[in-house]
C-alpha cells in the first residue's frame, strides 16, 4: 500500500454537510476514503480528457485521404459486425463443404 500523507483542509460547512451526507450514501468507510475516490475520479477525467485531445489532434494531422481510408475501415468493419454469421454456413465456405 502506497504510503499516505496528511493534508488539512477547511471547506464551508455546506461543503462539509455535503461530504458528510455523499459519504454515507457511498458507504464511505472514511472521509479519507472518499477523498480517494474523488481524487481518482477527478484524475481519470483528466486523463480521459488528455487522451481524447491527443487522439483529436492525431486524427486533425491525418492527410484527407489517410482519414478516408481509415473512413472506408470503419464502414467495413461497422457492416461486418453488424452482419449476421451463421456458423454453419460459415464454416462449409471455409471447408469447402456442399449442403
Amino acid at each position: 500500500m502506497a504510503r499516505k500523507e496528511r493534508i488539512t483542509v477547511s471547506l464551508s460547512q455546506g461543503s462539509a454537510r455535503f461530504l458528510r451526507a455523499f459519504r454515507a450514501k457511498v458507504h464511505s468507510p472514511s472521509m479519507s476514503a472518499l477523498f480517494e475516490r474523488i481524487v481518482a475520479d477527478l484524475q481519470n477525467r483528466v486523463e480521459t480528457e488528455q487522451l481524447e485531445k491527443r487522439v483529436a489532434a492525431y486524427y486533425d494531422g491525418l492527410a484527407d485521404s489517410s482519414v478516408q481510408e481509415d473512413s472506408v475501415w470503419g464502414a467495413l468493419g461497422e457492416a461486418t459486425l453488424a452482419s449476421p454469421v451463421d456458423e454453419e454456413e460459415h464454416h462449409r465456405q471455409l471447408t469447402g463443404a456442399v449442403r
